[in-house]
């Protein structure tokens, strides 16, 4: 009974190692040889996989979508805007038409309001205005003498403003008023030490002068005011505060 191929092919593996060994090939495995092949070694597979890839933003390719700016998007510096200041008497103020030097002056505001202008040989009424409104004013007079002309007004320093503060307060006697700010009853009090345990809160009196010379009586409750209930009271210059005894 002949031999099983396989156990035949096993029979001669020596030899064949022999051979192939001889050729310089190397040497083959019974279970190559058993399978009736070569086999070459198979190179790793590589799965077929897609890969999402992620795209990577530049700032070549990149798309943003922007909103139109509207007016109403836009919010104004509030340091450009136009200063609400009225120019006061005492203010010292510089005037001047730009590349005329011969205009160009500097003068307290006379405690009429007016301002003395050499080279209108004239008095102009500037107190209670805005430099804007004041800037006009002189535009028109300067008008006159020159073709367009380009005024400047500027505050070289400011009046001091002041109202007093007497009566039962921690600190009685003046108190300045800021430049271009205002200065309210409550605050006004609270700089002055506050109202004293004995003084009256519910009528504080604020003795102001009209314009017309007269004097008028202003009474304010402070517990009004401290609790939101009325709006706080705004000082003008010159204003006299007293705070009365409660007991009386």
């Amino acid at each position: 009974m002949l031999d099983c191929p396989i156990l035949l092919i096993r029979k001669y593996t020596a030899v064949v190692c022999i051979l192939l060994s001889g050729s310089g090939v190397g040497c083959l495995s019974a279970e190559t040889l058993e399978l009736g092949r070569v086999s070459k070694p198979s190179a790793p597979e590589v799965a077929n996989e897609t890969v999402a890839s992620t795209p990577v933003a530049t700032a070549a390719n990149t798309s943003v979508a922007t909103k139109p700016v509207g007016k109403d998007d836009v919010k104004p510096d509030p340091a450009l805007a136009k200063t609400s200041y009225r120019l006061r008497s005492r203010d010292f103020i510089r005037v001047g038409v730009i590349n005329e030097n011969d205009t160009v002056i500097e003068r307290r505001i006379n405690p009429d309001g007016t301002i003395d202008v050499p080279f209108l040989k004239q008095l102009v009424p500037v107190a209670g205005l805005t430099i804007t409104e004041a800037q006009d004013l002189l535009t028109k007079r300067f008008s006159r003498y020159f073709k367009q002309p380009q005024l400047i007004i500027a505050i070289v320093a400011y009046a001091e403003r002041r109202v007093y503060i007497s009566g039962y307060v921690g600190r009685a006697g003046p108190v300045t008023i800021p430049p271009e700010e205002n200065l309210t009853l409550g605050k006004a009090l609270s700089i002055a030490g506050g109202i004293q345990a004995r003084g009256r809160r519910s009528d504080v009196a604020i003795k102001r002068l009209k314009p017309d010379g007269e004097t008028e009586v202003i009474l304010k409750d402070m517990r009004k005011i401290d609790s939101g209930d009325e709006p706080d009271f705004i000082l003008q210059d010159e204003d006299a505060v007293y705070v009365e005894d409660s007991r009386f």
